[in-house]
């Protein structure tokens, strides 16, 4: 009898170190960012006008509101460009304590990540050669189809109309996507509205058009799962941020018009 209670003691022991050790380690992400003095924040780099290199340095959207976050913060941001493919795993492995990547919300990527209230309102499009007949998703079949790894375009086409499409072709950068179709190696390429009209209004040589928005999504910042202070201290600041009217100034410097 003393030795069945003394090792249900020891069980219930370890596990209140575990969770206590877990409930340490949600506080210390924020505690560790504060004492440092740097959030590490993953960006995908290749997503104008959310985030672009122009001339060595990075710059958009989500850099001018993640420096923002981390004025607000009191700590310096370092930016790590990582391929929108490997965001995630850049993240969960440790290697940056948050992402600010303009990346939506799907459930499937809920289950590995956190998202904070949504920061910007998007959807699914397409860009498309005029000479091609497109206002629908399945207006896709029988076409030569452009996305960039890891995103929520590629996710859309490949879940619903891979076996459709006459050829899926998928690229690391969005810029190279959009090369191709002005250039006519492909018919189309899907990703998000905001994107493909900031790109197209850049430069639109080859007269391309855009559909209307296929599947709306939210856009996030994320952290793991188990950071729930950082998160709320996230959420808090991004409160702020559309209460006093910077979110909407982002906006309208962006893409011409508050959300």
């Amino acid at each position: 009898m003393t030795g069945t209670f003394g090792r249900r003691a020891l069980l219930i022991g370890t596990l209140l170190l575990t969770c206590g050790g877990a409930a340490r380690a949600e506080v210390d992400t924020l505690a560790k960012v504060r004492t440092a003095g740097v959030l590490v924040v993953g960006n995908g780099a290749a997503f104008p006008p959310f985030e672009f290199v122009d001339d060595g340095k990075l710059g958009g959207y989500d850099i001018e509101m993640g420096n923002e976050i981390g004025r607000r913060l009191g700590v310096r941001v370092e930016w790590q460009s990582i391929e929108f493919a490997g965001l995630i795993a850049g993240l969960t492995s440790g290697r940056v304590d948050a992402l600010i990547t303009a990346m939506t919300y799907t459930p499937e990527r809920a289950q590995r990540i956190a998202f904070s209230t949504p920061y910007y309102r998007t959807g699914i499009a397409a860009a498309f050669r005029p000479t091609v007949a497109l206002a629908k998703p399945e207006d896709l079949a029988g076409k030569v189809v452009g996305v960039q790894g890891g995103t929520a375009g590629e996710k859309f086409v490949r879940d619903q109309y891979a076996d459709k499409v006459k050829e899926l072709m998928t690229y690391n950068e969005f810029p190279l996507a959009m090369r191709d179709l002005e250039l006519g190696r492909t018919e189309v390429v899907v990703n998000t509205l905001p994107v493909l009209r900031y790109d197209l209004a850049r430069a639109n040589h080859a007269g391309l058009k855009v559909t209307d928005v296929w599947d709306g999504r939210d856009v996030g910042i994320n952290t793991r799962p188990t950071d729930t202070t950082l998160m709320a201290e996230i959420n808090r600041i991004l409160a702020a941020m559309k209460d006093d009217g910077y979110l909407a100034g982002l906006d309208r410097k962006w893409f011409g018009t508050a959300p």
